[in-house]
C-alpha cells in the first residue's frame, strides 16, 4: 500500500473540520429563515393579513430555506468517502466536481418544486383565508360575502373602475344585522392561472392596455399580455369589463 501523504493527510483533516463547521451554519440559517417567517406568520391573526403575509412571503422565503439546505448537502458530502479521497489528491477534485453536480441537480429540482408545483398548495391556503368568515369587530356578528353582482352598491367609483381595469379585485362583508361593511383589495395582477403550454399554475399578467374605458352606458375592453414565468409562453387576451355604476343625485 502506498504510504499516504502527511500534509495531504492534514489538510484534509483541517478542510472537513472547517467544511463540518460551514455545514452547520447553512442549516442554521435555514431553521432561521423558517422559524422567523413561521413566528411572523402566527402573530397574523386576520384572515386578510395572513392572506397577504403568505401571498408575499411564503415561497421565496421557503426556496431560500431549501436553497441553504441544498448547500449544506453538497459541503457535507465533500467531507465523506476520506479514506478513498486520502489516496491521491485526484480523488479529492473528483469528489469536488461529483459533489457540485449533485447538488446543482438537487438545487434545480427544489427549484421546480417551490416555483412550479408549491404555488398550488399556497394558492389552495390563500382561497381558504380569503373566503375565511369575517367577523363585525363590534358585535361578534359573522359576516357575509356579497356577490359579485352586488358589491358595486358599497363600493366607491375608483373601487369600480379599479375591478373593470382588473388591477384590483376587492371583496365586500356585510353584516346584514347591522349594514356594517369591510371591504378588502387584493392585486388582480398577481394570481397566477395554468399555462396552456406547459399546464403549470406559472401564467401571470405582465402588462395591461385599456381599449376602450367603460361608461355608464357601454362595457370596456382591456388587452391583457401574459407570460408564463416556467415555459416562457407568451399570450395576449381581450376582457370585457363591467359597466361603470350611474351615480345618483
Amino acid at each position: 500500500m502506498e504510504e499516504l501523504d502527511p500534509k495531504y493527510v492534514s489538510f484534509l483533516e483541517t478542510w472537513n473540520g472547517w467544511i463540518h463547521n460551514i455545514t452547520f451554519v447553512f442549516v442554521g440559517i435555514a431553521a432561521l429563515i423558517t422559524s422567523f417567517y413561521l413566528v411572523r406568520l402566527l402573530f397574523k391573526r386576520d384572515p386578510k393579513a395572513k392572506h397577504d403575509f403568505i401571498n408575499s412571503n411564503e415561497i421565496n422565503m421557503f426556496w431560500y430555506a431549501m436553497l441553504s439546505l441544498t448547500v449544506a448537502g453538497g459541503l457535507y458530502l465533500n467531507t465523506v468517502a476520506n479514506t478513498y479521497v486520502q489516496e491521491e489528491v485526484m480523488h479529492f477534485i473528483v469528489r469536488l466536481f461529483i459533489t457540485a453536480s449533485f447538488a446543482t441537480i438537487f438545487g434545480l429540482i427544489f427549484n421546480s418544486l417551490i416555483k412550479v408545483y408549491y404555488p398550488f398548495t399556497v394558492n389552495k391556503r390563500l382561497n381558504r383565508l380569503r373566503h375565511q368568515p369575517r367577523i363585525n369587530p363590534s358585535n361578534g356578528n359573522k359576516l357575509k360575502l356579497v356577490s359579485e353582482d352586488e358589491e358595486d352598491q358599497y363600493m366607491t367609483d375608483e373601487m369600480i373602475e379599479d375591478e373593470a381595469r382588473a388591477a384590483i379585485d376587492y371583496d365586500v362583508w356585510l353584516d346584514e344585522e347591522t349594514g356594517y361593511t369591510k371591504i378588502e383589495k387584493y392585486d388582480g395582477s398577481s394570481l397566477a392561472v395554468e399555462c396552456p403550454s406547459c399546464g403549470y399554475r406559472t401564467l401571470r399578467v405582465i402588462e395591461e392596455q385599456i381599449l376602450r374605458s367603460p361608461t355608464v352606458d357601454e362595457e370596456g375592453e382591456l388587452e391583457e399580455f401574459l407570460s408564463c414565468s416556467y415555459c416562457g409562453h407568451k399570450e395576449r387576451k381581450i376582457v370585457v369589463t363591467h359597466r361603470l355604476r350611474a351615480k345618483t343625485a
